[in-house]
């Protein structure tokens, strides 16, 4: 399979040729690319009486030194979890739904070729699911652009705890003391977004011993927040950028709380009197350095040379990884800036960073986003919040609001609720101690619902979840997503007089490969006469479907089918190829016999159009079986909801919620599969009660 290399270490920022010359961004000499795989466990059901193991699977990517999975169309309920392992050192990483968000449906980085991904369960626990669509790696290059001052790298091995590696990208962000004690980097280490930063790992391992990148346990990986990131880049002292992190997913940690270490920053960059500056970072090397000392922390001081605006340069040594380091000040211990290009070399020059003083940082950092806000309270929610509810049955989000700055009001703590348009203020949730909960109330098919919770803290500060609520707000779906099937196509009849084929794709049973798809025909791309696809000319053509309409579905639409592939064992020929509206999605392994794809596709608009193309690029070594295709499926959900009780809660029918519900309710208080169950888990219970006293009255 052949990998699209993106290549990070060639990018040059702008800069005022009066001020610098010859000078680079300094990200590391790496590139990031995807490799996809695609698994799926299907739904799963614990059915026994303690956690179990609903799945597993090894993902496996022989050679590789380190990877990530990626992860597709995945629901995780309340009592289930991912756990992945690393075959090759035992590091381990557990995640919820809330992880699996937060980590945009990615793992940690892990060391080795081989990680076990699990699936597991509590009792009782809804069905789940889990897709893994492929894994992204790293490739390592040489780095040729040091920015080492003068003929030798001085730079030596440091363990600073509040120091740390931003991944993809390869850079360098470090822990500073705003009131979350949140990180700077540069802002050309984020100009593709939080992407670009998506993992800080601290405690960073040494490199193998060919230089690629080894990674700390996940309890040492931190998720970058989205929402947090505010950022520059444009010229040398406008170079910055501002974000922040989730807590750990193994130790419930922030960076700060784990590493206990920051940053103090400067209010400016002082001028040039003498002062020596340290960088401390995760810059490459190149030899005769060991190549275990690549993007490991490394630190180094050297001469401050010039403050130019926000423009500071030093004669201190970096390379491709230090970008978004911290410049120290040594004298004060106060960072007066960030790393962010590098213009030295063994005959003269300096290295070059942003000032902290900078009006655009500062703007930030006095007006912070995300998880850069301060935790004047802090609102957990151990269930999560439900994607979808079922209609007339009220549902029950318990939650606490934690002493952050300042300490809840408990009599404050609200749930704003709007139902088509028309909002309600839900009061009265306190539980004792920081506990809460609401019972939010029975919804009817096709009802628009959104909410978000507010609390007051003891210095008069009001606290919203989400936290720009409410310009962002929480939503529910009433219903079930069903899944539909929409196109199923087994060639038996030929290639639909809709599609369209051009080159050698035909409908046969001709040249088939092992094993079975759904027997019968199959649509080939190859001459039945000799099973290959031996030409004189280059040999290419493609399988395209009609305009497949998937107007009126409201959730996921996955594409699955057999494939299987028999070409030139050479990456750079024989492409076969999967696109979607046009946009390439895949390019397809050699199976000797059928091997299985599912895609979920990220489909704009009210159809799409599937093509497999392929391309021998040459007329040489094509003496293969060449391409069959088979047992195409297309899914989509819809979301469907049926009022099958316009009044859950009257239990004895009588179109009234009363006495008799609520005494209904305390004769079977604690059975199972009862029908005062009225909440759905399974037990009556003080959700049932609750449910009792929320729809009193007339139904």
């Amino acid at each position: 399979m052949r990998i699209p290399t993106i290549f990070l270490c060639s990018v040059a920022c702008l800069a005022s040729t009066t001020i610098v010359q010859n000078v680079s961004a300094q990200m590391a000499p790496i590139s990031d690319y995807f490799v996809r795989s695609y698994i799926s466990s299907g739904p799963q059901i614990n059915t026994t009486a303690k956690p179990d193991v609903l799945f597993s699977h090894a993902v496996r990517m022989h050679d590789a030194s380190s990877f990530q999975i990626s992860f597709g169309r995945t629901s995780l309920p309340e009592g289930t979890k991912l756990r992945m392992t690393s075959y090759f050192d035992g590091a381990t990483q557990h995640l919820t739904a809330s992880g699996l968000r937060q980590w945009n449906n990615k793992s940690a980085w892990f060391n080795g070729s081989h990680v076990l991904v699990e699936l597991i369960a509590e009792p009782n626990s809804k069905a789940a699911h889990v897709t893994i669509e492929g894994v992204m790696m790293i490739e390592q290059f040489m780095d040729e652009d040091r920015s080492i001052c003068g003929s030798t790298d001085d730079r030596a091995l440091s363990y600073e705890n509040r120091d740390a590696r931003a991944l993809p990208i390869g850079c360098s962000a470090w822990i500073i003391d705003d009131p979350n004690h949140t990180l700077l980097t540069a802002g050309h280490c984020t100009d593709g977004g939080i992407g670009d930063v998506a993992v800080i790992e601290f405690n960073v391992p040494l490199s193998d011993a060919n230089g690629n990148l080894q990674h700390p346990g996940p309890e040492d990986q931190y998720a970058s927040d989205v929402e947090s990131l505010q950022s520059n880049y444009s010229t040398i002292g406008n170079d910055w950028a501002y974000f922040g992190c989730f807590p750990n997913t193994e130790t419930g940690l922030t960076p700060y709380q784990a590493q206990n270490d920051y940053y103090v920053l400067s209010s400016t960059a002082p001028p040039v009197n003498g002062q020596q500056i340290t960088i401390t970072g995760f810059g490459s090397t190149s030899s005769p350095v060991s190549p275990t000392y690549n993007q490991a922390q490394k630190t180094h001081t050297g001469p401050y040379a010039q403050l130019n605006g926000t423009s500071i340069a030093y004669q201190t040594d970096t390379s491709g990884g230090n970008s978004g380091s911290a410049v120290l000040n040594e004298s004060t211990g106060e960072a007066i800036g960030i790393h962010t290009n590098g213009g030295c070399s063994s005959s003269g020059g300096e290295n070059w960073g942003c000032a902290i003083h900078n009006s655009g940082l500062q703007e930030a950092l006095a007006n912070p986003q995300g998880v850069c806000v301060p935790n004047i309270l802090i609102y957990s929610f151990a269930n999560g919040f439900p994607d979808q509810v079922d209609p007339n049955n009220p549902f029950l989000i318990p939650f606490t609001v934690s002493p952050g700055n300042e300490d809840p009001l408990s009599n404050s703590v609200e749930v704003v609720l709007t139902v088509n348009g028309d909002t309600e203020f839900l009061g009265n949730l306190h539980q004792g101690g920081n506990e809460f909960e609401v019972m939010l109330p029975a919804f009817q098919c096709g009802d628009t619902i959104e909410y978000y919770f507010k609390a007051q803290g003891n210095e008069g500060t009001w606290v919203h979840y989400p936290y720009d609520a409410p310009a962002t707000k929480l939503s529910l779906e009433v219903g079930d997503f069903v899944d539909g099937v929409i196109l199923q196509e087994s060639f038996e009849d030929g290639i639909p007089n809709d599609w369209s084929a051009s080159g050698f794709w035909t409908a046969t049973e001709s040249c088939m490969p092992s094993g079975d798809c759904d027997g019968g025909a199959a649509a080939y791309f190859g001459l039945t006469a000799g099973c290959t696809y031996e030409d004189p000319n280059t040999a290419s053509g493609a399988l395209q479907t009609n305009q497949i309409s998937i107007a009126g579905h409201d959730g996921a639409i996955v594409l699955s089918f057999c494939s299987a592939l028999e070409t030139e064992d050479n990456d750079s020929y024989d492409l076969a190829e999967l696109f979607v509206n046009n946009i390439l999605i895949d390019e397809l392994d050699d199976s000797s016999g059928w091997q299985e794809y599912e895609y979920v596709l990220d489909v704009s608009g009210d159809s799409l159009q599937i093509e497999w193309r392929f391309n021998s690029v040459d007329n040489l070594y094509n003496n293969f079986r060449g391409w069959h295709i088979d047992g195409i499926q297309i899914i989509a959900q819809t979301l469907e909801c049926n009022d099958i009780a316009t009044c859950p809660a009257d239990l004895n029918d009588d179109a009234t919620v009363s006495v008799t519900d609520l005494l209904i309710v305390i004769e079977q208080w604690g059975e199972e599969n009862s029908p005062a169950d009225i909440s759905g888990d399974g037990v009556v219970d003080v959700t049932d009660l609750l449910a009792i006293v929320g729809a009193w009255g007339a139904c």
